[in-house]
């Protein structure tokens, strides 16, 4: 583990920090992002087929080449964050928070007391038991907001304390909001609630944090004060670059 945790550092600078999405279950997939650049990776254990063992080989993977490993979770589960963060995860993203109370739930599952509750158990994360001491100061707690009471409530969400970063669902959002995904940052009202979640983290002086895949809207993000910025997934880049390399060969 990386002590301090250089993503944190820079975006709580305000400088932007790109990271991506693991889906095809692949440390090696993982380790050439890192080499390419990313400086962290989000293993997706909500939507892709990973399990606690090949999750710790990613964030092993990551690190083995200077990346921040980090995970969406599939849960608020304490036992499900506690083990996500025993196997070496730096941040965990977590899905479909949209209360404070949901949000008090899991900073306090996610950090050592007398901060939070978070057992104290061994684990690959504390091999060096002096880590302990310093995981609390590094980790990176990032509630997803994926629909409109998550907006309503994002300022008092992002005044808990060890909530670090406002990540963004946008997919979701739109679907609870009667869109297509089609009309994620394109729709007035779907702007208009990412300018909303953006100043509840502003706010309360936190970062905030969106997955995009497309480069002229990520440099517009950023612009606009989005620190974060989680730039696809391995999947889509594979299946993306696959897809027009045979169709520049068949033209």
């Amino acid at each position: 583990m990386q002590f301090p945790n250089p993503v944190r550092q820079k975006i709580q600078a305000g400088e932007p920090s790109y990271g991506s999405f693991l889906n095809l279950v692949s440390p090696i997939a993982a380790e050439a992002l890192v080499v390419a650049g990313y400086e962290w990776l989000a293993v997706d254990v909500e939507h892709a087929q990973w399990d606690i063992g090949t999750t710790t080989e990613a964030f092993r993977a990551i690190e083995s080449r200077g990346g921040i490993p980090m995970a969406r979770v599939e849960s608020h589960d304490p036992v499900v964050l506690a083990r996500t963060l025993d196997a070496g995860a730096m941040g965990v993203i977590v899905p479909h928070v949209s209360t404070v109370e949901q949000a008090e739930a899991i900073a306090d599952a996610c950090r050592y007391p007398p901060i939070g509750h978070r057992s104290a158990g061994s684990g690959r994360a504390t091999i060096n038991m002096a880590d302990r001491d310093r995981i609390n100061d590094e980790l990176l707690v990032c509630p997803q907001i994926e629909d409109m009471e998550g907006v309503n409530n994002i300022e008092a969400i992002m005044a808990v304390d060890g909530i670090d970063v406002a990540f963004i669902g946008p997919n979701d959002l739109a679907i609870s909001m009667g869109l297509s995904t089609s009309e994620a940052f394109v729709d007035a009202d779907h702007v208009a609630a990412i300018d909303a979640i953006l100043a509840g983290a502003q706010a309360n002086r936190k970062p905030a944090g969106t997955p995009i895949s497309d480069v002229a809207k990520a440099r517009e993000l950023v612009e606009q004060g989005f620190t974060l910025i989680d730039f696809g997934n391995d999947l889509r880049m594979l299946s993306t670059a696959a897809s027009d390399a045979l169709a520049g060969m068949k033209a």
